[in-house]
């Protein structure tokens, strides 16, 4: 099996695995054939949707007769062709644009990197963040609520949506929002240095001329791939998911897969009690092509109860462990020459879902200064939602650097640290497929109704402050 400094060599030469491309399937049969190779026999489920994508060579932005550099495109959002729109450009202000004022136009909207506390996002087990706040684009594009489906119904024929308060060099090659579904409209996303030039001009109407030739392709495929490791104890009857997902567009997200490979070769190795399942999801990037709700575990779930389901014939899944964002670190934002992550570890964002598995991570995690968090009342960020929402504890490692999301092809990478979070999740593995009762694992307590209403209503005031200022 390769080491995991050979699959991060890997993944930036296979570059963006965006969902159903032709370096994401590579990923998945390269990953399902070292399963084969552990002794495994892989299993698959295959998603067919309408796939879109778009070369950047292929996007362009001229205002006013200057070419203007688009930091990257709008996923999903529409296509102009090879000739572009052309149209004058008006500004649009506020979180909910009056799209009606920009019929037949291109509409520019500012988006904030906002800088959110921690406490509107998760909650605590004992008091204590990992941090205070933060402010990442892919939190930032879905609290911005640009409504490409409502913008294309008011006629406006393109938008142009440009950063505020992210640099240049971490704006570069977002794929974001990446949870939308198709929307017929055309948009792109500028960098925050042509902010101003942008504005003057979408306050004299400039001739604004935007070019996103992109393709959508009928009957794309990609494959969730799975593999079960019996259980040899009195408890084979109830399993432990191990999760992860392969799409990404750099070698930070998603190289959960190492981690997943490492505790398919443990399991593979030690014979343990409990029957373990792992689970290399497909989607993750494209969420409306394989569920209309949650993250894309959601229809993984949906399709094999068998496999976790206390209503299903077989192991009912007693606790999880889901491994994303391997070794990540900071970018530096100083030298864009500079490889990213090369200054700062960045905080280990490691959820868990029940107060004994809070305990569990701060007995077994290879950081003592780790604090586990609580999914807030109204998100869990990454794969490990779904298991929230079904009520199976878990632990799941979510860390999110600001270019998590970033199209490039030298993500920072700390080796020393993923492998100590592999020996993590390694050690947490092992102790739950072995832990003589499921009761010391705890029950998941999802909010209730009044819980999620404070929530909302807590994040609904934030945004109406910064709004205001």
């Amino acid at each position: 099996m390769a080491t995991a400094a050979e699959h991060i060599a890997r993944l930036n030469t296979l570059g963006p695995r965006r969902s159903g491309n032709e370096a994401h399937r590579t990923l998945i049969d390269e990953v399902a054939a070292e399963l084969v190779a552990l002794g495994y026999h892989p299993e698959r489920d295959t998603h067919t949707f309408e796939r879109w994508d778009v070369d950047e060579r292929d996007v362009s932005l001229t205002v006013e007769g200057r070419t203007v550099p688009v930091a990257s495109a709008w996923p999903y959002s529409g296509e102009t062709g090879s000739a572009g729109v052309t149209a004058p450009l008006v500004r649009l202000a506020g979180r909910r644009p009056r799209w009606k004022d920009a019929r037949g136009r291109i509409a520019l909207v500012e988006v904030a990197n906002v800088e959110v506390p921690a406490s509107l996002l998760v909650d605590s087990w004992d008091g204590r963040m990992p941090f205070d706040a933060v402010a990442n684009p892919v939190i930032s594009a879905e609290l911005a609520g640009i409504d490409l489906v409502a913008a294309r119904a008011a006629g406006v024929v393109g938008v142009i949506a440009v950063w505020h308060g992210l640099t240049d060099v971490e704006a570069r090659g977002q794929y974001l929002p990446f949870t939308r579904p198709y929307a017929g409209l055309p948009a792109v996303w500028a960098p925050e240095s042509e902010r101003e030039r942008l504005l003057e001009a979408a306050g004299r109407g400039g001739s604004t001329t935007l070019v996103l030739d992109a393709t959508r392709h009928d009957g794309a495929t990609m494959d969730t791939v799975w593999a079960v490791s019996p259980g040899s104890g009195i408890h084979a009857d109830e399993s432990v998911l191990v999760v992860t997902h392969s799409d990404g567009g750099n070698a930070v997200e998603e190289n959960g897969f190492i981690g997943l490979l490492e505790l398919a070769r443990d399991a593979a190795e030690t014979p343990h009690d409990r029957t373990i399942v792992f689970v290399l999801v497909a989607g993750h990037l494209r969420i409306p092509a394989v569920t209309a709700h949650g993250q894309a575990t959601t229809a993984w779930l949906h399709a094999h109860p068998e496999l976790w389901s206390p209503a299903a014939d077989g192991p009912t899944a007693v606790a999880g462990l889901v491994i994303e964002h391997l070794g990540a670190k900071h970018r530096r934002d100083d030298d864009p020459s500079t490889e990213a992550g090369t200054d700062d570890v960045e905080p280990e964002l490691l959820y868990a879902t029940t107060v004994e598995f809070a305990a569990l991570v701060r007995a077994e995690w290879r950081n003592p200064a780790v604090r586990p968090v609580r999914p807030g009342a109204v998100v869990h960020l990454g794969e490990g939602e779904p298991l929230w929402e079904k009520g199976i504890p878990a632990i799941a490692l979510v860390t999110g650097p600001a270019s998590l999301l970033a199209e490039t092809p030298h993500a920072g990478v700390d080796l020393d640290l993923l492998a100590r979070q592999v020996d993590s999740f390694r050690a947490l593995q092992r102790h739950l497929a072995d832990a003589p009762d499921r009761a010391d694992f705890g029950t998941v307590q999802r909010p209730g109704r009044l819980r999620k209403l404070l929530a909302v209503a807590r994040i609904a005031r934030f945004l109406a402050r910064r709004a205001g200022r």
